[in-house]
């Protein structure tokens, strides 16, 4: 009977007819309609997909249309696996039907590409698929890009694959072709993204998410949110990042509250005594309705409004890129549930962001070590490692010889992998961190003139590091041959004006968008600017050195240069200590210039005996040749709420500093002259954001304890003509500080060339203060008092009084003490009440003049003789050290008893080398085993079996 029906299309045409009345009928149940124009169009619709369902079934037998139709609906709820098992049964009798072949297509799809997993049977449905007409079975065109993309990594073919298979793919039927489709832009946006081509991979992205049907599987979701965040993140665009993922948010609170209301309606149906209803008859108001043009449902029932891990996991990575730290690292703290790959990528990169620098190492381990083949994982342990680096740098001390060998290594497998779109972007991060760390290896320069010639580009147009990198390989091997600049290569050489003095002839970028995503060191503004400025001193050094000793002094010039921009740079501290000079004159320049030289030459240990103080001698007196450089810097002091903010406002001319807000007595405040009104926020752990001159005020405003602890200080813009181009120091009262920050404050006072003592009329001078002011002259600063707040007394008798006494007790500290209102001087100087009549600040300002901007060359020079003498004496400290340490060896044992002892000693370390091995060894077995790559045989290469993973 059944063969019968299905050989009479036009009585399954009826049957088809009739049962569509009855969805009909249904409808008519289930949907409010809102007006007679919404009924006609919503009816007609209705019909039209009516009309193509039944032409398209016509001719397909039953089973496989019921079949295909319940595999979509099992598809696309995310369950691909059992549609295959419940397709797979109709192959022995149906196996030469189009429709049951293209599902099967389609649900291998699912598999490979959303769920990422070889799907079973594939060679049963190629083996099909070959017996059709291959415009008949267009999905198979489809299944054939995705193996292309996950499993052969080729997103170029797959995406040739779509395009060739487009004509085949109008051929399915409208159900089919809706969800072909909709796979096709998945495939070909995540092909996009792997070739670097941002805006394709936006658009298909953004095709795919329009196409997405409301009972969408989680997985096919999941894929298309976390595809969006990622693409779009990649190409800087982080506000449409977060609406996306805020999109896909309120999508599924809508769809929530649609499957609540169908619950509650067909509830309500059951309830009555007679659910079906005859045409005609009118609905129950009471009972929700929902209609197709998206309207807004109200339900009684509570609906489930919070984030879904991944939804939550991505928002937070796209606030790290924003640069909301505190607000990403929360909505990190609070995931919880399950632990997919897509959750902990994102996880792992907010951590990269923002989160600590150890736990953001050891979870990058962890997620590489999941499937270690993969050059993006390779890619983000790197950049943890590399965060890990500049930490240890940034504290001081001296990073692992060799800490980073590894990260260039999976730089480097990364780039070699890249698909070529991707490559220049990767180039330039690798250059970027082999410049920061000074490798120069054949490998690192053998890829990256491999991504120049690909580009077809000269030195003149590639991107800085890219250029600079080549430039300083080429000056370090006409260096290494010592013969001047005949052995330079020719095309560095023309990037070189003449000289001495040489400069470096610079590619302006405009506003260019660099590195792979967000995580890229290129898109960190401030250090790069920092690494580039410093690397372009050092090929600039580099480059004159060439010209022979007649040079040194343009040398040296361009080393402390360098220095300058980044105090830690290895390669300049070592040509510094390559120098050779002739008799150190008796200028304070000439002195520094000696300085510096011996202290770079000085080593880090003699014949096992550490000397310590020399790299902090070197950096005291590089910091003294900065502070001869640099404007005069005055630093604005007193107890806490002696009203030192107003003082700096006044001072300056215009409110810059942030008055009566609690946190800010937790920061330190740096006013220098600049262009803009902006502010740079400097982190306790050495990273840098910047707030523009509309935000300013209100996150001064607005911050809180907790972030105001995380903050070292603030660097503010200040653009008046007050006070030329000194800068200001605005600290809080060192009675209101805690132990970091009071560290971070005597580091500003110790760079202050003079200081600004602010009392306050309300306590009068303390014993703190005192014994403050003793330790500030004696290290051989000048200092002015102000008594601030004399308005607040009683009489001028009283204020002359006060100040009196200060003069008094402590005249010896203060080269002046002079009386002020500051409120009143502020306003006097903003224009508003008070501000007729003569100014109260001129006292100040012919003071400020008398004893601090008139000399201050004289004060600067006094205190880099002071702070030379120091560092100097800290140097030769670290070496007697030294040398009372090895006096005192040899006299402690006897050389038998030493090479006894260093026998021992020699032992242990063997034994516990031999242990190491042996674990790296067990190590290394297990992840080839993993990988699958170990072959073994007798004469003939062979997979590894089961046998030979028992054995090993």
């Amino acid at each position: 009977m059944a063969d019968e029906e299905d050989d009479n299309p036009f009585e399954e045409a009826g049957r088809q007819v009739r049962q569509a009345g009855r969805q009909a009928r249904a409808w008519a149940r289930n949907f409010k309609l809102r007006s007679v124009g919404d009924s006609l169009g919503e009816w007609a619709k209705k019909a039209r997909d009516l009309v193509v369902e039944v032409s398209e079934n016509v001719g397909v037998p039953e089973a496989v249309r019921d079949a295909t139709e319940q595999a979509r609906a099992m598809r696309l709820a995310g369950e691909p696996a059992q549609a295959r098992a419940m397709l797979r049964e109709l192959i022995e009798t149906y196996g030469s039907e189009p429709a049951l072949v293209n599902a099967l297509a389609l649900t291998a799809t699912h598999e490979r590409f959303i769920e990422d997993r070889v799907p079973g049977g594939i060679e049963v449905l190629r083996e099909l698929a070959s017996r059709l007409d291959e415009k008949k079975v267009g999905a198979v065109g489809v299944l054939d890009a995705a193996e292309q993309l996950r499993g052969l990594g080729q997103p170029a073919k797959a995406l040739d694959t779509l395009r060739r298979s487009k004509r085949n793919l109008e051929r399915l039927s409208s159900q089919d072709l809706i969800e072909a489709r909709l796979l096709s832009h998945l495939i070909a946006a995540s092909a996009h993204r792997r070739l670097g081509e941002h805006e394709r991979a936006i658009r298909e992205i953004r095709k795919a998410a329009a196409a997405l049907p409301p009972h969408a599987g989680e997985g096919m979701r999941r894929l298309t949110l976390a595809l969006g965040v990622d693409q779009l993140l990649a190409d800087g665009r982080v506000v449409e990042a977060e609406r996306w993922v805020q999109t896909f948010y309120q999508r599924r609170l809508s769809e929530a509250r649609r499957a609540a209301a169908r619950s509650r309606a067909a509830q309500a149906a059951q309830e009555q005594e007679n659910p079906v209803v005859e045409p005609g008859s009118a609905i129950e108001e009471d009972v929700p309705t929902i209609d197709d043009a998206n309207t807004e449902i109200e339900v009684d029932e509570p609906i489930d409004d919070r984030y879904t891990p991944l939804e939550q996991a991505l928002l937070a990575r796209v606030l790290a890129a924003r640069g909301e730290r505190k607000a990403a690292r929360s909505l990190l703290g609070e995931l919880s549930g399950e632990r997919s790959e897509l959750i902990e990528e994102a996880r792992v990169r907010v951590l990269i962001s923002v989160g600590e620098v150890d736990e953001a190492c050891r979870e990058a381990l962890h997620f590489l070590q999941l499937d270690a083949t993969r050059p993006d994982r390779l890619r983000l342990w790197a950049l943890a490692e590399l965060r890990r680096f500049r930490a240890v740098s940034h504290s001081g001390a001296e990073p692992q010889a060799g800490a980073l060998s590894g990260v260039i290594e999976a730089l480097l497998r990364a780039l070699a992998m890249a698909p070529s779109h991707a490559r220049t972007a990767q180039a330039q991060e690798l250059a970027h961190v082999a410049l920061l760390v000074e490798d120069f290896s054949q490998p690192v320069c053998r890829e990256l003139d491999a991504v120049r010639r690909e580009q077809k580009g000269d030195l003149q147009v590639l991107g800085a590091e890219l250029r600079l990198h080549r430039i300083r390989a080429a000056l370090r091997e006409a260096l290494a041959k010592g013969r001047g600049t005949d052995t330079l290569d020719l095309e560095v050489r023309r990037l070189f004006s003449e000289g001495p003095p040489f400069r470096l002839r610079a590619r302006p970028e405009l506003a260019e968008l660099l590195g792979p995503d967000e995580l890229s060191p290129l898109r960190d503004p401030l250090r790069r600017e920092a690494l580039v400025a410093a690397q372009r001193e050092l090929a600039i050094a580099e480059r004159t050195m060439l010209e022979g000793p007649q040079a040194n002094a343009a040398v040296e010039r361009a080393l402390v240069a360098a220095l300058v921009q980044d105090p830690d740079l290895p390669a300049a501290r070592r040509r510094l200590a390559e120098l050779t000079r002739p008799k150190v004159g008796d200028r304070l320049e000439d002195l520094l210039t000696a300085a510096t030289e011996l202290l770079a030459k000085l080593p880090d240990q003699v014949l096992g005996a550490p000397i310590h103080g020399g790299a902090e001698a070197l950096r005291l007196v590089i910091a003294a040749r900065e502070r001869l450089a640099r404007p005069l810097t005055i630093a604005i002091m007193g107890e806490f709420s002696a009203g030192k903010s107003t003082f700096v406002n006044a001072l300056l001319g215009e409110a810059v500093a942030p008055m009566g807000v609690l946190p800010t007595t937790n920061t330190i405040n740096v006013f220098r002259r600049g262009t803009g009104r902006g502010a740079r926020v400097h982190y306790r752990d050495g990273s840098i954001s910047t707030v523009v001159a509309a935000e300013l005020d209100p996150y001064l405003r607005n911050l809180d304890d907790k972030e105001a602890d995380r903050i070292r200080h603030l660097e503010i813009d200040r653009v008046g003509e007050r006070m030329g181009d000194a800068a200001v120091v605005d600290t809080p009262g060192l009675n209101a500080l805690d132990e970091y920050h009071e560290q971070v404050a005597r580091a500003f006072i110790e760079e202050a060339d003079a200081v600004v003592w602010i009392f306050s009329a309300t306590q009068g001078g303390t014993a703190t203060e005192a014994g403050i002011l003793a330790e500030l002259r004696e290290g051989g600063r000048k200092v002015l008092g102000v008594l601030n707040k004399v308005d607040t007394l009683d009489s001028d008798a009283d204020r002359d009084e006060l100040t009196a006494y200060l003069r008094e007790q402590l005249g010896v500290v203060l080269v002046e003490v002079l009386p002020l209102s500051a409120t009143a001087a502020l306003a006097h100087r903003s224009g508003g009440k008070g501000g007729t009549g003569s100014d109260p600040f001129t006292p100040i300002d012919d003071a400020l003049e008398r004893h601090f901007l008139r000399h201050a060359r004289e004060l600067k020079v006094d205190l880099t003789r002071r702070r030379l003498e120091e560092a100097l004496a800290l140097a030769r400290a670290g070496v007697i050290a030294a040398v009372e340490a090895l006096e005192a060896r040899g006299t402690e044992e006897d050389l038998a008893t030493a090479l006894e002892r260093a026998t021992v000693e020699l032992a242990k370390f063997s034994e516990a080398l031999h242990e190491g091995l042996l674990g790296l060894d067990d190590l290394l077995v297990r992840e080839v085993l993993a990988l699958g790559l170990v072959e073994a045989g007798e004469g003939v290469r062979r997979k590894l079996d089961e046998q030979d993973g028992e054995y090993l």
